[in-house]
């Protein structure tokens, strides 16, 4: 949740604290700039480019256990940079090993995040 609230602020360095050194992020390609990527550099690198598109940005994380990850639905609403009012629900699947994020998958669809086979049982 701190992430989140780091992103919101536009701290990203501090929202790509927990990531392994080779963590694989990947956006769904219909978002802005949506792609895979690997390591917190190139992490860090996306989130700014995300930041960048707002004005200002209210970030509201719900988090939930789902068979071994952590999903979480965040809502986000504010102002566009082109004074766009905006809001969105995406959903984020973290799998975690000794306490760092090692993969995020992000869904356009929340209830896609909840059917993936990243959420399934291992």
């Amino acid at each position: 949740l701190d992430a989140y609230e780091a992103f919101a602020k536009g701290d990203i360095d501090a929202s790509v604290t927990y990531l392994h050194p080779q963590v694989e992020w990947e956006e769904p390609v219909e978002f802005p700039n949506g792609d895979r990527r690997q390591g917190p550099d190139a992490v860090a690198a996306y989130l700014r480019g995300a930041r960048a598109m707002w004005a200002s940005l209210r970030s509201e994380p719900t988090v939930y256990r789902h068979r071994g990850n952590l999903v979480v639905l965040h809502h986000a609403s504010g102002w566009l940079i082109d004074g766009t009012e905006h809001e969105v629900t995406v959903a984020d699947v973290y799998t975690f090993s000794d306490g760092v994020v090692v993969r995020m998958h992000a869904y356009a669809n929340p209830d896609d995040a909840f059917r993936s086979s990243l959420c399934e049982e291992r």
